[in-house]
């Protein structure tokens, strides 16, 4: 195998480790245009990977601003970071929200019931608390309501490595359905 090609293997196999068991990948940050034209970044749990498809799925409330930004401005980018291994990686690519009802409730099913529970508030994030007490927590009809499943279609990867000397970095594209890499200047 190329030097391309196991440094591709070992940027896929390090998102689909995150998926499988808690590692420093399975954080990242993503930034979103706001609707106001400015950026935005926030913490996502990446959730699944389709390294067929080049792509990274992530959860989210269906009214959060995200949502509102993805459909605004579908593109995007991603930054996870390993502090052990000293290894960046940035994704850029392109959101949508799944609409696909069977998907969505496929993704659904593979969450925890108290992760369940984070979609069944009936209030909306990033809105001021209300003065009085909500009354009880929404049903579990609300929580599957407010569940947002988002894709992200890669289109852009950079892995750095800075654990030696010298660093290491290289680049993929993805067009069509497979990537190309090159080695560049860290």
């Amino acid at each position: 195998m190329s030097a391309s090609g196991e440094t591709l293997e070992r940027v896929l196999g390090s998102l689909v480790a995150a998926t499988e068991g808690r590692t420093p990948f399975t954080l990242g940050f993503l930034g979103t245009t706001g609707t106001d034209g400015g950026p935005r970044v926030r913490a996502v749990i990446i959730r699944e990977v389709d390294r067929a498809a080049g792509r990274v799925m992530v959860a989210t409330n269906s009214l959060s601003r995200k949502v509102e930004e993805i459909d605004h401005q579908p593109r995007v980018a991603l930054t996870l970071y390993d502090d052990d291994s000293g290894v960046q990686l940035r994704i850029r690519g392109h959101a949508a929200v799944v609409e696909d009802e069977k998907e969505r409730r496929r993704a659904w099913e593979r969450f925890s019931p108290n992760s369940h529970q984070l979609y069944a508030s009936r209030l909306v994030p990033g809105t001021p608390r209300p003065d009085q007490p909500v009354d009880g927590p929404g049903d579990d009809e609300t929580a599957v309501e407010r569940f947002a499943w988002i894709r992200i279609d890669m289109t852009d990867l950079d892995w750095l490595d800075l654990s030696g000397d010298p660093h290491i970095r290289w680049q993929f594209s993805r067009d069509g359905g497979g990537w190309h890499g090159q080695e560049i200047v860290p």
